[in-house]
């Protein structure tokens, strides 16, 4: 893996099956106590599913993978329904600071029929995989905007320019229009970023709805950007934007 830091999903689909979970992501400090995840499954289909749970740490510098438990690592769902797994992660004493991931493949497995004995049935629909991202010390996104700006007009919020995280670790950022004072926050979206990575800012824009009437009658007021990080709830960034 050229970029350690690319989180990727790697799906293998036919026109049936794709793997549907929730979250897909970990970012969490796993030293201390350690942290722990819940993930559901759900199978829409109308056929009963069987989901294996592995870890592998390939081509990855700096792994977590020894450090995870995941229970139960086999989920077996009927038709409509959900299921959950967790991931508990907790760094040994000692361990050295920094960003640690590891890859969680799923594979979704088609059961034969009740009625068939015929186990040649059994087909792997989706192989999913997903890097997971954990972090020991205090770590923490840093964003850096370059010729960021928001307008309105006829109900639509835009914004403009650059958000880069040239922080330590990846994260969700939270992003809030404020006034002058720092009050009336008006939350306008979230975006996650991994450590390194750049993404335009138009990735937040957004029609807004009679239930956004701060930002729609008092619009011009609100001329300072928050960014607060999801995880920690700090606030990262704070600037005037017009």
């Amino acid at each position: 893996m050229k970029n350690i830091f690319i989180l990727f999903f790697l799906l293998t689909f036919n026109s049936f099956a794709y793997v549907n979970i929730n979250p897909v992501t970990f970012d969490k400090k796993i030293d201390g106590k350690g942290e722990v995840q819940e993930y559901t499954l759900y199978n829409p289909t109308q056929n009963a599913l069987k989901y294996q749970l592995y870890l592998t740490d390939e081509e990855i510098e700096k792994s977590m993978k020894n450090w995870i438990e995941i229970f139960p690592t086999t989920v077996t769902l009927k038709p409509g329904r959900s299921g959950k797994f967790k991931v508990f992660i907790k760094a040994p004493k000692g361990a050295p600071r920094g960003e640690y991931l590891v890859t969680v493949g799923v594979k979704e497995i088609a059961l034969p029929k009740l009625d068939s004995m015929d186990i040649s049935t059994v087909q792997i629909l989706t192989h999913l995989k997903m890097d997971l991202a954990g972090y020991v010390g205090e770590l923490n996104p840093k964003i850096f905007l370059k010729d960021f700006k928001a307008t309105l007009k006829e109900n639509n919020l835009n914004f403009y320019g650059i958000i880069a995280n040239v922080g330590e670790r990846r994260g969700t950022l939270d992003f809030y229009l404020a006034e002058n004072s720092k009050e009336n926050l008006v939350y306008v979206g979230n975006l996650r970023l991994l450590k390194g990575e750049k993404i335009i800012a138009s990735k937040l824009n957004q029609k807004l709805t009679k239930y956004d009437n701060r930002l729609l009658k008092s619009f011009s007021k609100y001329n300072t950007l928050i960014v607060k990080d999801s995880l920690s709830k700090k606030i990262l960034y704070e600037t005037t934007i017009r």
